[in-house]
């Protein structure tokens, strides 16, 4: 008889059994249900097992649900919810008299992303890693699901994102094969090709799992170029390793290892401290130059076509003086907050919001309407003001303070995302009018990422190695969904009240 039973309901598939004990008065049943975080366009089916004092299951026992914010939330059949949006709801697990509630968070499929070459990673609302696109050297990390591509795109890859390692990072960067990602703790860990040392673990074997950098820093930020690596400490000192060719680690003199990749090359697998006592803010690095803003709003870059040199030995075929190993102020009556690079165009962000950009300008990466290149900087994207922005290899993206985005330079990748294969000499709405939160590229990478307020993230531009994450190998010329296949949340268990 019902009410000489106890019944218990378990949300996310782990049975949790409401103890009998003596003083328990007989026939008093009880319900428990679980909270739990689920990431946007999940579905969890819930399981329900009725069971009576005598542990014999009872068969079909009559339980509604209800969700307290059914946009955040929604009842979608018999013991099965949808997550639909970022948010909170109470679900409420109903049977007879008694009632089982339990808080149910809905977090976006990505609240941070990472753009290399031709692969991408992010972090998922609930802290997991996620990569796709190729794992030529490991970059995806150890992670199963890696399919053999090479017949399409000549690699190891994953079309869509696949969980990484257990890593829960709180930031994620990526360079030309190799990938770093920082824990809460301010250890950084690398993983993938390291030729020059870009890994930091003091070799230069490629590394197949998550390991730490050498040094025992604490860092609260990271920076990855083509085959180089920076970070920031929590005391503001900036450190840098990998290829040193053209002087991208700041460190003042040639690195004394070398290293055999492409060419044996000056390169330093641990790290090395910048030089200059400066305190650093933010960091941004291509394939042969590193930039950074300090704290005081200042903007430095050292490496190769950074506007000067200082006379040290520049280890490149084609330049043999336009290096510098120490940190040079590029001048200017403004102070910035952000600095990002692309291939051969460089710019940074001032204070009121509007975009300088130097360097070359083939395709119009300054967005200024021209392609005339300048040595120093000048006035980008026609003065307008952005909330963000972040450079490509040869173009330029910025976010408005409502999420509208804006892209220009070269478009035969589809990079700019207005749905054309054209070069834009000036801004250009990025289709499909999305609001983003961040966007996601590098100096070494021809496509764009970015997470938006309803929880998913969309990518555009090269995507020969699926590196798109929208279970393809094909471009695109406007944003795409990135299709993550999450896995399992958990759960805790709650026990129901009485209703009624």
């Amino acid at each position: 008889m019902v009410h000489q039973s106890i019944y218990w309901i378990v949300l996310a598939g782990t049975v949790t059994v409401t103890a009998c004990s003596d003083s328990m008065a007989p026939g008093v049943p009880e319900l428990a249900i679980r909270d739990t975080t689920l990431l946007v366009d999940e579905t969890l089916i819930v399981p329900v097992t009725a069971v009576d004092a005598h542990g014999r299951e009872i068969t079909n026992p009559s339980i509604t649900f209800t969700s307290s914010v059914p946009s955040v939330l929604s009842i979608i059949g018999p013991g099965t919810v949808s997550a639909l949006a970022p948010g909170t709801s109470v679900l409420t697990a109903t049977m007879d008299q008694l009632v089982a509630q339990a808080t149910i968070t809905v977090a976006p499929q990505f609240t941070r992303l990472a753009v290399g070459a031709g692969h991408a990673c992010g972090i998922t609302g609930r802290g997991e890693l996620y990569c796709w696109g190729t794992s030529i050297r490991g970059e995806l990390g150890p992670a199963p699901g890696i399919q053999n591509c090479r017949e399409v795109a000549g690699a190891p890859c994953s079309t869509v994102p696949i969980r990484s390692s257990s890593l829960r990072p709180v930031e994620i960067v990526a360079g030309d094969m190799h990938t770093c990602a920082l824990a809460a703790d301010g250890t950084a860990y690398c993983w993938g090709a390291n030729f020059y040392g870009e890994a930091g673990t003091g070799t230069v074997s490629d590394v197949p799992v998550p390991t730490p950098v050498a040094g025992g820093h604490s860092f609260a930020h990271l920076v990855a170029g083509r085959m180089h690596t920076c970070g920031i400490t929590t005391s503001l000192i900036a450190y840098c390793w990998g290829r040193d060719w053209t002087g991208a680690l700041g460190a003042g003199d040639v690195s004394s290892e070398r290293c055999l990749g492409f060419s044996i090359d000056p390169c330093s697998s641990t790290p090395r401290p910048v030089v200059g006592k400066h305190h650093w803010a933010q960091l941004a690095a291509n394939d042969r130059a590193t930039c950074g803003v300090t704290t005081s709003g200042e903007l430095y870059c050292w490496g190769l076509d950074v506007g000067g040199h200082d006379g040290q030995y520049c280890q490149t075929p084609d330049n043999l003086t336009g290096c510098t190993r120490t940190p040079i102020l590029i001048a200017s009556a403004k102070a910035y907050k952000a600095t990002s690079i692309g291939d051969v165009h460089h710019c940074q962000q001032a204070l009121d919001g509007t975009l300088e950009c130097w360097g070359a300008n083939y395709w119009g990466m300054f967005g200024d309407g021209t392609v005339n290149s300048s040595p120093t900087p000048v006035t980008a994207a026609g003065g307008a003001t952005y909330a963000s922005f972040v450079a490509l290899r040869t173009g330029t993206c910025a976010l408005s303070s409502n999420g509208h985005a804006q892209c220009w330079g070269r478009g035969d990748s589809g990079a700019i995302g207005n749905g054309a294969l054209q070069d834009a000499l000036s801004p250009v709405d990025v289709r499909g009018g999305y609001r983003f939160l961040a966007l996601a590229a590098s100096g070494v990478s021809d496509f764009v990422c970015g997470t938006t307020d309803t929880g998913r993230a969309y990518c555009w531009g090269a995507g020969a190695f699926g590196q798109l994450g929208n279970n393809t190998f094909l471009s695109a010329s406007e944003p795409v969904l990135v299709r993550l296949i999450p896995t399992s949340p958990a759960a805790t268990a709650k026990r129901a009240s009485r209703g009624g």
